[in-house]
């Protein structure tokens, strides 16, 4: 099982950073699907100018609410709504640094997609008596949920748009379909018993 598991999180997690690397490099659907601020280089201004510091940034939020009575947290929460509902709402990640390293992000994400490996090999590990063709479809089917379980709430509560979720939900499943092609060749699962 351990080899089994090695192998997998290994060869799986490359296999899934190579497709990676092509479907954002070389393939335009996910570049097709950002689009830019009229004067990025005013909103970035006023980004630097108005985020403290990196992190995860939500417009409208609602103001810091120690000292307030319920009658005030009721209200203020009633003024956030209204914002919400009117917008324009956001929800953005924010790195003032910007990216760093190249090599790092790449090696980290290279270490995350063999983490992920690591996961689905195991899993595919606890089913018995599926054929090759079903381990496969096993994990594209890992990979989908995963996607699901991601990208359609932020579809639904930050507006992401339904092209930009859609090439998401097939990059993942296409991701693990391709990566399980691998790990179903070298995860060793439990031949069924017989009666």
């Amino acid at each position: 099982m351990l080899k089994s598991l090695v192998l997998g999180a290994v060869l799986g997690g490359i296999t899934a950073f190579l497709w990676s690397f092509i479907s954002w490099s070389v393939l335009p659907w996910h570049q097709k699907q950002l689009r830019s601020f009229q004067n990025e280089d005013e909103v970035s201004a006023v980004i630097a100018s108005h985020a403290a510091e990196s992190g995860n940034y939500l417009l409208p939020t609602a103001p810091p609410q120690e000292g307030m009575n319920s009658e005030q947290k009721k209200a203020a929460e009633e003024v956030r709504m209204q914002k919400m509902q009117k917008g324009p709402l956001m929800f953005a990640a924010i790195r003032k640094e910007g990216f760093g390293s190249f090599p790092k992000v790449l090696i980290t994400q290279l270490l995350c997609q063999m983490f992920a490996a690591l996961l689905l090999t195991w899993l595919l590990l606890q089913t018995t008596g599926l054929s090759y063709v079903r381990r496969v479809a096993f994990l594209a089917v890992c990979g989908l949920a995963a996607s699901v379980i991601a990208d359609l709430p932020n579809w639904n509560w930050w507006g992401y748009s339904g092209a930009y979720t859609a090439v998401n939900v097939v990059d993942y499943t296409l991701t693990w379909l391709l990566a399980g092609l691998v790990i179903a060749k070298v995860a060793n699962t439990a031949k069924p018993q017989t009666a």
